[in-house]
């Protein structure tokens, strides 16, 4: 599919790409099969902005009005382009077509989830009896997983700390943060040491964060 966004940004070259780009399409209208609708579409745009963008550069002209419909007739043009370019069959697009254009062929590589090399940062909130609440965010502080990240494994002990992570036992991979967990009474009053790190989408897992340590109150 082709690129959403083949314009530039400044408008002095986005005039020039409008002054070559419509040109080229109406030129090779029948080997893109371009529609007459567009065809026609494409020219009325282009016509509204040769006749508004030369008065919204003349210091004798320009007015907040014409810059308005100066700025209108430029997201009308683009989006009448964008939309020529989406009918266009992927197939059908040469080099010489996505150079003059500027529409790039998307790849169809999808780039692999990286494997984390942050660790998450734990928080638990025990003021309600039986049952903590552990939060995390990542170690930079932002709330937001890290790229490609899918969720926050949680791992626990009750009772006293692991010393290898063979000892833990896995409550749940949480995609958002918080996660809740209840206990049975029988852990009152008990510590629960609690170790997490980020899994990504391939469930791969990144580093173990600092243990944090929570009573179960009752």
């Amino acid at each position: 599919m082709p690129n959403s966004k083949p314009f530039p940004s400044k408008e002095a070259d986005l005039n020039s790409y409008f002054q070559i780009a419509v040109p080229y399409l109406l030129e090779n209208r029948i080997r893109l099969l371009i529609s007459q609708a567009n065809q026609d579409l494409i020219s009325l745009k282009l016509e509204a902005w040769n006749e508004i963008f030369p008065q919204s550069q003349n210091s004798n002209t320009k007015t907040k009005t014409i810059i308005q419909i100066k700025d209108g007739a430029k997201e009308e043009l683009m989006t009448a382009l964008r939309a020529v370019y989406a009918d266009i069959p992927a197939s059908i697009w040469t080099l010489e077509d996505r150079n003059t254009l500027n529409v790039h062929e998307r790849s169809t590589t999808r780039t692999p989830a990286p494997v984390p090399t942050t660790v998450p940062i734990g928080q638990v909130n025990t003021s309600r009896r039986l049952e903590h609440t552990i939060s995390f965010t990542n170690e930079d502080g932002s709330s937001a997983k890290p790229f490609g990240v899918h969720g926050c494994q949680i791992w626990y002990k009750i009772g006293t700390p692991a010393v290898d992570p063979s000892e833990l036992s896995f409550m749940f991979t949480d995609t958002s943060s918080p996660h809740i967990h209840q206990f049975n009474g029988e852990h009152v009053g008990k510590n629960v040491y609690y170790w997490l790190r980020w899994e990504n989408t391939r469930g791969e897992t990144g580093p173990w964060s600092d243990v944090v340590m929570a009573t179960i109150t009752g």
